[in-house]
């Protein structure tokens, strides 16, 4: 595998050969090519070689062409990192390829630092990508973080960032349908005990978690059951309970219009008498109002609503649509008027279940 590739050196423009000058550029185009040239023995390569180019073409190295003498070290690092290992003949190499570019120590390790740990980073992402870590990908990471000179801390570091996001892109995948399933959750747990992450999870995301829970034991599981606190039939189970308000539609009057051609004749000041004819007509429109406040109950035949006032029954087989919304549930019924029934909390609950008792 080739490290360096040789390279044209660039032709002089038309202000450069009227005063008999050479592209700088040209410098480490020839220092490129000093390494094509001796890339398998490039300790043979002086410093004097390349003060020799340097000086040809007027520069100073200390101070130009920075990036280029950058890449000249980083590609043979990299050559020295295809086997995934560092040997000792290539350390030294290494550092003699800084000394001909005139690079600082700490300049070079920050690049070795990063390319080192970059690698460590892929084979540790391909070890845990399937959820696993077998004990022959431990040995072998054990290995790699050895021949890079990866402290141990460092590695852990890697790992750690690396094991986490995988557990991570699981746990987003499963959820993504916002349900989550005995088997998805067993699943996770066994991902975070293999990769040996601690599976911590605050108040909030195990909120979200729960609640994905409960959703797939609606849609698929036994229903959830409560204690009720009302006489029901033996035959009946209760599944939810709520305090709501019971609205209904009304047709109310909004405003009154007063059309048809009229005149004014001034009788007094301040005065007048209308004459003509006045039409009258009524604009109603039909808006929610409260009913009744009170406690709703939903079992396995019938939503029940004991109210202030008095008590409603609608029986499941009735309904015909239900329709959710942030603040409550409007329900269609067979016959006399369909409520909206008013609350805030578990919304999404409350409909899931009738959905899946009116489809039962």
């Amino acid at each position: 595998m080739e490290i360096y590739n040789p390279q044209e050196l660039k032709k002089p423009n038309l202000i450069q050969r009227l005063f008999g000058k050479i592209p700088m550029e040209n410098g480490m185009i020839e220092i490129n090519n000093l390494f094509a040239t001796h890339q398998t023995d490039i300790e043979k390569i002086s410093l004097d070689n390349v003060i020799e180019i340097a000086e040809k073409y007027k520069i100073n190295l200390k101070k130009k062409f920075k990036a280029n003498r950058l890449e000249l070290f980083s590609k043979y690092l990299h050559h020295c990192l295809i086997d995934s290992k560092l040997e000792d003949s290539e350390l030294i190499a290494l550092k003699h390829v800084k000394d001909l570019m005139l690079l600082s120590d700490k300049e070079t390790q920050e690049l070795l630092k990063a390319e080192t740990e970059k690698l460590y980073s892929q084979h540790v992402k391909e070890a845990v990508s399937d959820g696993r870590l077998e004990e022959f990908e431990k040995e072998k990471l054990e290995k790699l973080k050895k021949d890079l000179l990866i402290s141990e801390e460092i590695a852990d570091r890697i790992y750690e960032s690396n094991a986490k996001q995988i557990l991570q892109n699981f746990i987003d995948g499963v959820i993504s349908d916002g349900r989550l399933s005995p088997d998805e959750e067993t699943e996770i747990t066994e991902i975070a005990k293999s990769l040996n992450i601690d599976l911590k999870v605050d108040d909030k995301s195990k909120e979200v978690l729960d609640r994905y829970k409960l959703y797939w034991q609606i849609e698929n599981g036994e229903l959830p059951t409560i204690v009720s606190d009302i006489n029901i039939q033996k035959s009946e189970n209760l599944h939810f309970k709520a305090s709501v308000k019971w609205l209904e539609q009304r047709r109310v009057t909004k405003r009154v219009n007063y059309g048809g051609p009229t005149a004014r004749i001034k009788i007094a000041k301040g005065v007048y008498y209308r004459m003509g004819s006045v039409g009258v007509q009524r604009v109603s429109e039909d808006v929610w109002q409260t009913i009744d406040s009170g406690q709703l109950y939903l079992t396995n035949k019938r939503l029940i609503f004991m109210g202030g006032k008095g008590n409603k029954t609608i029986q499941l087989n009735k309904v015909l649509d239900v329709t959710p919304y942030k603040n409550g549930v409007d329900i269609q019924k067979e016959s006399g008027k369909s409520p909206f029934l008013e609350f805030n909390q578990n919304v999404d609950i409350f409909s899931m279940i009738l959905v899946r008792l009116m489809d039962e």
